[in-house]
């Protein structure tokens, strides 16, 4: 029996469209059987249309979980958004899931979901793609650069997570770090994280610096060609969103993003990127020489 891939996202009424447009290239790009875990704190019903292209899908189950604030009853004293750490609570709201995809909303999945669904954990408690960040972060967390992964894509086990009281380790952590977080949900599972942690390949969290930078330590060159050639999730990390309509491409695969808002419906978003397309017709260019450029591109995947 072909296992159900489930995938747990988040979202306010701001990314709403984009949250939809996530969820559209994740279920139109494989036929396995997929569960949405959406979770959301202050949405009304009539929200929720934005979800109904989903209904087309008929391999495709949404369901909702609205969090309360109590669930943060206990917690340190916040002072971020409690909507950042509703992947760290993922335990006590499915603690018998054996396994789950979180996804940030601002990506697009192009390749089938299921491959990243069938990796296996080989005894350790998250898998995820090592990320650039900056030095000085690095050493304020007393981390190393290859060990920090981005946590927009990450796979892990709630009722494992749920067995072993990560939730408490997460507060915990929070508690006595709470003045060297700079990305509080990241850098919290990075901290609990960082020696129980299966590193996946870069193509499962192609960032925007992957094509504008030289790889970060332990990954290697031809890892990022790789990544480049055939991605299987883009990521549109940094302030150039695609949608934005003066902001010009930084990520080379930001047109994926018109292709599945036009499954999802979102015609602004695809009008806009039509534009765009013309102003802006590739990524803008990086600062430094790399050994790979735009003719590395899969233009196919647009």
């Amino acid at each position: 029996m072909v296992e159900t891939i489930h995938i747990a996202l988040a979202s306010d009424r701001k990314y709403l469209p984009f949250a939809a447009i996530t969820m559209a290239s994740a279920a139109a790009n494989t036929a396995r059987k997929i569960v949405f875990h959406f979770l959301y704190e202050e949405l009304d019903d009539a929200d929720f249309a934005v979800f109904d292209f989903l209904k087309r899908f008929h391999h495709v189950t949404f369901q909702k979980h609205q969090i309360s604030s109590a669930f943060f009853q206990q917690w340190p004293v916040m002072r971020w958004s409690r909507a950042t750490y509703y992947r760290l609570i993922l335990p006590d709201l499915l603690p018998e899931l054996e396994k789950i995809i979180y996804l940030d909303c601002d990506l697009c999945v192009l390749d089938d979901i299921g491959k990243l669904y069938d990796t296996e954990f080989d005894g350790k408690s998250v898998m995820a793609v090592i990320t650039r960040i900056k030095a000085s972060h690095i050493c304020k967390l007393g981390m190393k650069p290859e060990n920090y992964f981005n946590a927009g894509v990450i796979l892990f086990s709630p009722k494992q997570w749920k067995e072993n009281n990560f939730i408490g380790k997460f507060k915990a952590c929070f508690a006595a770090n709470i003045d060297a977080l700079r990305y509080p949900d990241q850098d919290i599972l990075n901290l609990v994280f960082c020696k129980d942690i299966k590193i996946l390949h870069s193509r499962w969290n192609v960032i925007t610096s992957t094509f504008r930078n030289e790889p970060v330590a332990g990954i290697s060159e031809e890892e990022i060609k790789e990544a480049l050639k055939a991605p299987g999730i883009v990521h549109f990390t940094g302030s150039h969103k695609p949608w934005q309509m003066w902001k010009s491409f930084h990520h080379p695969y930001a047109l994926t993003v018109r292709k599945y808002a036009n499954i999802a419906g979102q015609k602004k978003i695809y009008r806009i990127l039509g534009i765009k397309k013309l102003i802006f017709p590739f990524a803008a260019k990086t600062k430094k020489r790399l050994n790979w450029d735009k003719s590395i591109i899969d233009r196919s995947l647009f």
